[in-house]
């Protein structure tokens, strides 16, 4: 074992002859290992930006619940009521009444021809 690594460290294990046999093989354990170091950083980068997707989310749904809040609270009556005040319009106290057209009983030809001849 320690003759391995004095091989690598004075490089007489590159100018072997059995090194250009096995060359392929050591450039694929190389693409291999790189590959698994671009694929590792790229996860990462992908996890990063779903957490920030995540907190924007939740950042946007607070903002939509509290702007909601606020919009119900604003349309209900009393709500009206308070800011139109500021206005001169007041709420009134009685309630509404119906208003009811009294038609004139007409027959049936008359109504499609208007009025009388």
């Amino acid at each position: 074992m320690t003759r391995f690594f004095s091989d690598l460290l004075d490089g007489s294990l590159l100018t072997r002859n059995t090194t250009s046999a096995v060359m392929p093989f050591i450039l694929y354990l190389t693409g291999i290992a790189m590959f698994l170091i671009f694929n590792t950083y790229y996860a990462e980068k992908k996890a990063r930006e779903a957490d920030q997707l995540r907190r924007e989310m939740t950042a946007l749904r607070i903002r939509y619940i509290q702007t909601k809040s606020e919009h119900m609270y604003l349309t209900k009556q009393s709500g009206l009521a308070r800011r139109l005040k500021d206005r001169g319009f007041i709420e009134p106290t009685e309630p509404p009444v119906m208003v009811k057209e009294q038609k004139e009983n007409k027959g049936f030809a008359r109504s499609l021809f208007g009025q009388n001849r």
